[in-house]
């Protein structure tokens, strides 16, 4: 195979198990998506903050999280604060009943991904950041290029 094609099949690979991921994540029943449960754990990790900076972190229009952080208000997990010294920034926030879905999320999670990754060993897990974190950092970085 040349190197188009292996990209290619890692590519496709790469695809698949996401989704085996996710279809994993939702035969749990839970209500939250993927990015909805990284939205939550990110604010229970670093407290409040602002769209923009969801959308940075996510890698997502500020416009995506909008729509997902205003399901999440509908649903009760999450709360919005506008800032005091600036009315047209809103702070977003975990409510009690998002910072205890996340906490039992959580558990569900670590065991959901145990399965997946618990044949790696810490050597292949660093490789594997080591990896992604270069893929990720050469996509932003061609994004403000753009």
């Amino acid at each position: 195979m040349n190197k188009n094609e292996e990209l290619f099949h890692v590519t496709s690979m790469f695809h698949t198990f996401l989704k085996e991921i996710s279809k994993d994540w939702n035969k749990h029943g839970y209500h939250l998506t993927l990015t909805q449960f990284k939205i939550l754990y990110l604010l229970k990790l670093e407290g409040p903050k602002k769209v923009s900076q969801l959308a940075e972190v996510l890698s997502l229009t500020s416009s995506a999280v909008t729509g997902i952080t205003d399901q999440l208000l509908k649903e009760g997990y999450i709360e919005k604060e506008r800032a005091e010294n600036d009315r047209r920034v809103v702070n977003i926030s975990l409510s009690d009943k998002g910072y205890s879905t996340i906490e039992e999320k959580q558990k569900k999670q670590k065991e959901i991904m145990n399965t997946y990754f618990h044949l790696l060993n810490e050597e292949d897990v660093q490789h594997l950041k080591r990896i992604f974190t270069t893929l990720i950092d050469n996509v932003k970085k061609k994004e403000k290029q753009e």
